[in-house]
């Protein structure tokens, strides 16, 4: 059998299977690394052992990096950075420390539905221009374990992320290819890093779903099979190590919105609150999931364990909007629309500008007045939420419903988000 060597000390052997013409060697040698998730799970791999603890952190470094992430699942923003800055002499040597502060104003961003409000995107683009610059005058002085490289591609990652969220496309199509060529360095220098491959399976998972022209022109015809990814994926959070969590809730967002699986969707995200019992970012999953699968009661206790978790103050305080959205949503589901026109009410009158459900509730407000036949006061609604910040599809469903009126058959009777 021809054999692929990807470094030194390893190689994969090909199987028999598959053309072993030179040009097909070169394809393969191109997209080595990210095929590298298939070969440790079906191909035997002469390879060197990752180590033990592959990023050589100090226990007390861990532990704290745990204890940020921890926080930013539960949008305790401002303790996540006082844990961090408590490692700032530990820095340099380990970038991803810088990439914690980064996270966190990510998950703040993110939490939000901010990302296409220019100016509150500026933290969360400033830090990641810092956390490269660190990433790579560590890669530039060696980087031993991988560990800059790998914070280097999750870096541009999430750039290329906030790139496609607000419609740069040509950005997101370079950015995104340094980002995997990036992690696909740092599992070249440390095949233990399985983290890289939650950045390495969600990007190959997207470019498969690409129509085939434009998959062939930006990314010359690569794998059009999403189950790579989602091998890549499952990889990562089996033996991921910082990672695992925010792929979860990832993977959960990729069953809602691209596989329209909404229980596969509640499987992962009550796994996640298994953990996290109190995210206010978890729980709003939750309450999408159920929505979809048409649980009205479920979606009514739903609504009270938020509230429990609100007055015992184990939710954010400015996420009481999401619990009036949560109630009348459950009530909207249920065709009962004087009830859910007092929770949405309700909603827009707590509603905080960290909160995406205030405008959600504003959105609903116009179907209610659409589906009492009062057009014009409707269509007003809609135009107010036009001028907000997109929050998760708002702007485009309230461009939608004035020009065409929102109905009890509507698709969004059946499923939150938008196509």
């Amino acid at each position: 059998m021809p054999r692929l060597t990807l470094a030194p000390d390893r190689e994969i052997v090909v199987p028999f299977c598959l053309n072993s013409s030179p040009r097909s060697l070169n394809v393969l040698r191109r997209h080595a690394t990210a095929l590298l998730c298939l070969a440790t799970l079906v191909w035997p791999v002469n390879a060197q052992e990752p180590r033990p603890d592959p990023y050589d952190l100090p226990a007390e470094v861990e532990a704290k990096i745990d204890a940020a992430l921890t926080a930013n699942y539960r949008l305790q923003f401002d303790r996540a950075e006082t844990i961090l800055r408590t490692l700032e002499a530990e820095r340099a040597r380990h970038p991803l420390i810088g990439f914690g502060h980064l996270l966190n104003a990510w998950w703040e961003l993110t939490a939000a539905v901010l990302e296409e409000d220019e100016t509150a995107s500026q933290p969360m683009l400033e830090a990641a221009e810092i956390v490269l610059a660190e990433a790579e005058t560590r890669i530039d002085a060696g980087d031993p374990t991988g560990e800059a490289n790998l914070v280097k591609g999750a870096t541009l990652g999430l750039i290329g992320r906030w790139h496609i969220t607000n419609h740069h496309w040509w950005r997101s199509y370079i950015v995104g290819k340094r980002a995997k060529a990036a992690l696909e360095e740092a599992l070249v220098i440390n095949p233990g890093l399985i983290d890289a491959y939650a950045g390495i399976g969600i990007f190959d998972y997207f470019v498969a779903k690409l129509p085939g022209i434009v998959r062939f022109v930006a990314f010359g015809g690569a794998e059009n099979n999403p189950e790579v990814g989602r091998r890549e994926i499952d990889l990562a959070l089996a033996e991921g190590r910082f990672t695992v969590v925010g792929t979860q809730a990832a993977l959960a967002l990729i069953e809602l919105r691209n596989e329209l699986n909404p229980t596969r969707a509640l499987a992962l995200i009550d796994e996640l609150l298994a953990g996290y019992p109190d995210s206010a970012f978890f729980r709003s999953l939750r309450t999408i999931a159920l929505y979809d699968l048409n649980r009205p009661a479920e979606l009514t206790a739903e609504a009270e364990l938020q509230a429990q978790l609100l007055a015992e103050g184990r939710f954010p305080a400015n996420r009481a909007a999401q619990v009036d959205f949560t109630r009348g949503l459950a009530h909207f589901r249920a065709r009962e629309w004087t009830e859910a026109h007092a929770d949405f009410l309700a909603a827009v009158k707590h509603a905080d500008r960290t909160d995406p459900w205030g405008t959600w509730a504003l959105l609903h407000l116009g179907y209610l007045l659409d589906l009492d036949g009062n057009r014009p006061a409707a269509r007003e609604q809609y135009r107010q939420v036009k001028r907000l910040t997109n929050r998760m599809g708002t702007a485009r469903l309230a461009d939608r419903h004035l020009d065409v009126p929102f109905t009890a058959s509507n698709e969004q009777m059946t499923r939150l988000l938008p196509d």
